[in-house]
């Protein structure tokens, strides 16, 4: 196992973080928590684009975070990286920098590289 395959995890996981984090941190971000906590969560999402924007922009910081530990455990269990991995996080990082090039989709663009090169390394 090269030292590339242990460090994908890792960075996907820290792009979770960093997403999750930013995501609290902006002030519509706060705005949006504050007001799905004081509507009592239930049914508060729908019909509020502001809330809507920032609750997907958290659960995809979920499902990266959730990824980060699967490749970690595929990691751990093969010592490998899939390559579909590097595919998948370029399929998904490619639009999202096309449509919003001030996004971290660069970042996930950066790992998806790095997550193919060490699948490749690896053969």
């Amino acid at each position: 196992m090269n030292n590339l395959t242990k460090w994908v995890p890792r960075l996907i996981t820290g792009t979770a973080i960093i997403h999750l984090t930013y995501g609290l941190a902006m002030p519509s971000g706060f705005k949006s928590l504050r007001g799905i906590v004081g509507d009592r969560f239930v049914n508060t999402v729908d019909g509020h684009p502001e809330r809507e924007s920032w609750f997907w922009f958290m659960w995809s910081g979920v499902a990266l975070l959730a990824l980060g530990e699967h490749v970690r455990w595929t990691v751990r269990e093969t010592g490998r990286i899939p390559v579909r991995l590097g595919g998948w996080l370029l399929v998904l990082a490619v639009p999202l920098t096309v449509a919003i090039p001030a996004s971290g989709g660069w970042l996930v663009a950066a790992v998806g590289g790095l997550a193919l090169r060490a699948a490749r390394s690896a053969d």
